[in-house]
């Protein structure tokens, strides 16, 4: 769920950068070309496609569809696992984390 929130977010900004470059240009009144924007916009979508298609390829398959190149890395970051828990289950920040992994280290 996370991955395709994430993957909404990473197209909705380059359709907003080609909106404000479109209003930019329309503003100082200089000539934009229009294959431009429809080659922008085709290659946006056709992202979306493949992403879908793999993902639902995956999905059907038995596989996690976690190879999407930055999306993919960015949600296992966020994800909580087990070492994020101290031994009562309070959550522990990752830079107290680092801290005591140093000073387990220190100590062997």
């Amino acid at each position: 769920m996370q991955q395709a929130i994430f993957l909404d977010i990473a197209l909705f900004f380059p359709g907003l950068v080609s909106g404000l470059f479109a209003m930019v240009m329309k503003g100082i009144g200089a000539q934009q070309a229009p294959g431009f924007t429809e080659i922008f916009s085709d290659v946006i979508f056709a992202t979306l496609l493949l992403s879908l298609a793999y993902c639902s390829i995956s999905s059907l398959l038995g596989v996690a569809p976690d190879k999407l190149p930055l999306i993919s890395q960015a949600v296992t970051d966020r994800m909580p696992t087990i070492d994020m828990f101290d031994e009562q289950g309070r959550f522990v920040p990752r830079e107290f984390r680092d801290i005591e992994d140093k000073e387990k280290d220190d100590k062997k």
